[in-house]
Formats: structure tokens, sequence, C-alpha cells
């Protein structure tokens, strides 16, 4: 599945645009935490953050067909115990439930890599 260039620009457009807005949003909890004088305003942000980014990989999971990679599913591949109308549903839903689980990346990754990136500095650059 080849992309243009442009379309690929985009989609990294997309997660650094992502990326800053997490990020900046991280950093106001920390400075909120730190002007404040109250810890538990990091704590309850860093706790949203993780909780945030485990719902979106369960749904990420979900909606790609209870898997990471991208296998094509056939009727043989599904449940014995599944009815044909069951398989013929999930089948024909597949496709839409990956574009959804595609786009669900969008908000994830950046997510990920805000605490990645903060978690490092944390533990590298401690004043």
């Amino acid at each position: 599945m080849k992309h243009s260039p442009k379309e690929a620009l985009k989609t990294i457009g997309l997660l650094f645009l992502g990326f800053v807005v997490t990020f900046a949003l991280f950093r106001f909890i920390i400075y909120l935490s730190e002007s404040l004088e109250m810890m538990w305003i990091y704590y309850v942000g860093t706790s949203v953050y993780a909780v945030a980014v485990i719902v979106l990989f369960c749904a990420f999971y979900v909606l790609n067909g209870f898997t990471l990679s991208r296998p094509e599913y056939t009727r043989e591949d599904l449940p014995d115990k599944w009815s044909e109308e069951k398989k013929t549903e999930f089948l024909e839903k597949l496709p839409q439930n990956r574009e959804k689980a595609k786009s669900l990346l969008f908000i994830l990754m950046p997510l990920v890599v805000t605490l990645l990136v903060s978690y490092i500095g944390l533990t590298l650059f401690q004043q």
C-alpha cells in the first residue's frame, strides 16, 4: 500500500501537532502543580494521561480485530460457534473498524510519546 509524499507529510504533521498539544498540556499541568505547590495536581494529571493511553490502546486493539497486526480474516479464521450472520457482520464491519482504529492512533501516539519524553526527562535530567 503506497502513500504519496503529500499524505505522509500530512500524517507526520498531524502526529507532530498532536504531540505539541499534548506535551504543552502536560507541561502546563507540571507548571500548575509546581506554582501552586500541590503535587497532587501532577499525580492526577499523569494518571489521567496513563489511563487515557490504556483505554485508547484497548479501543485500538478491539477495533483492529483483536490483533496488533493486519491479517486479512476469512470465514474459516472465525470461531466455529459463530453463526453465518455474525461472521458476515464481522467481516463487513472490519474495514470500517480498522479505519477507526487508525484514527485512534493520532490521539494515542502523541500521548505515548509525551509520557515517554516526560519520564525520560524526569529520569535523566533531574535537578
